[in-house]
């Protein structure tokens, strides 16, 4: 049974994208998801093409948990935990840390790909129908009637 609201999770990725990290308190653990819950993040759960956040949870008493992906459920965001370690309790108190270089280029990756897909509309009005990213890579998939090397080129 949840001991706090919905919704309780602060995530400042969403107010300041360069918050690198956030001190928090483990609220909830999902032993099957092997996933925390915390009160504050900095941590993107992924969207829009954009990749989840990975990093580190850190407890002043010396624990150390790598986070290899974090997911919204609801408006919940939930950090989740390397398999071969053992999750934190509920109500330790962590630091939580984004792997920066790794934000910081995906960040640019998605302003890149916001101005080539503004361009590509701007001059020949096709719509995104899809992509991906990772850091400093990407594919956009444009609906084009037809494609041809010398648009290619153009774009």
């Amino acid at each position: 049974m949840r001991g706090y609201p919905a919704g309780v999770s602060e995530n400042l990725c969403y107010t300041d994208a360069y918050a690198r990290s956030v001190d928090g308190v483990v609220v909830e653990v999902d032993a099957d998801a092997h996933a925390v819950l915390l009160d504050r993040t900095v941590f993107y759960p992924g969207g829009g093409g954009q990749p989840a956040d990975i990093g580190r949870l850190v407890s002043p008493a010396g624990g150390s948990w790598r986070v290899i992906g974090a997911k919204k459920r609801g408006e919940d965001i939930w950090h989740t935990v390397a398999e071969n370690e053992e999750l934190p309790a509920i109500d330790t108190q962590v630091t939580a840390e984004i792997d920066w270089e790794r934000r910081h280029r995906l960040m640019r990756t998605h302003s890149a790909l916001h101005v080539l897909c503004g361009v590509v509309w701007r001059d020949h009005r096709a719509s995104v129908t899809g992509g991906n990213m990772e850091p400093l890579s990407g594919r956009m998939d444009f609906e084009f009637e037809t494609m041809s090397g010398e648009l290619v080129g153009e774009i």
